[in-house]
This record gives structure tokens, sequence and C-alpha cells, in this order.
């Protein structure tokens, strides 16, 4: 199967593992708790259903994020600061919301696929 064109409506689908750590409540200053989520992306499906993989470990991609609140509507979440920056000061959602990501529930999932051409 050859793919022609520079804009070809093929998806890839990345896959990996979750890994879950609780962080400790020394975390924050304010004594929270939350959730360390680690994702790391191993190999990739291309649209023609060839696996491709990371192959060594540095081509191992890695997303840190750190979960506050979650529910079945919603979760809150944030990128974890860089080590060398003292970790989180005061709180992790104070500032100016750069560091924060808002996961909300879609209604009509299938249908917002659809639109995007992404199902």
């Amino acid at each position: 199967i050859r793919i022609l064109g520079p804009f070809p409506t093929v998806r890839n689908t990345l896959r990996g593992d979750v890994k879950l750590s609780k962080l400790p409540s020394s975390t924050t200053k304010l004594n929270r708790e939350g959730v360390r989520m680690q994702i790391s992306y191993t190999s990739m499906v291309d649209g023609t259903g060839k696996e491709i993989l990371a192959g060594k470990a540095d081509n191992i991609k890695y997303v840190d994020l750190d979960i506050w609140f979650a529910n079945e509507k919603v979760i809150v979440a944030t990128v974890p600061p860089i080590e060398e920056d003292g970790g989180y000061e005061q709180d992790p959602l104070k500032g100016d919301g750069s560091n924060v990501l808002l996961f909300v529930q879609e209604e009509n999932l299938d249908e917002q696929l659809e639109k995007l051409r992404a199902a």
C-alpha cells in the first residue's frame, strides 16, 4: 500500500504504558495529595497497520502529569515543575494557569471524532 498526497488522512496510533504513583503529601507546602501519572510511548501503528517500535530506550517518549482531581466528568492535572526549580513552592494550581491541564468529558465522542476525521 502506498499513501499518496501531501496531506494524507491517515491516522497514526500511539501505544505505550501508564504508571501511577502517589505523590507524597510533602510535595507542596499546603500538603495537597496527588498522583503522578507517567505515560510512556513505546510504539506507533501507522495508517497501513504497520507497527513501528521505539527500539532502544532513548527513543521511548515519556509524559509526566500530576493529577490533583479526577471524577467521571473532569480531570485536573498540572505539568510537574522542574526539580531544579525546587518543586512546588506553594499551591500547584497557583499562577497564570500555564501549567494546568483540564480534561472534560465529551458527551458524544464518536460524533466529535467524525468531525475531526479521526474516527
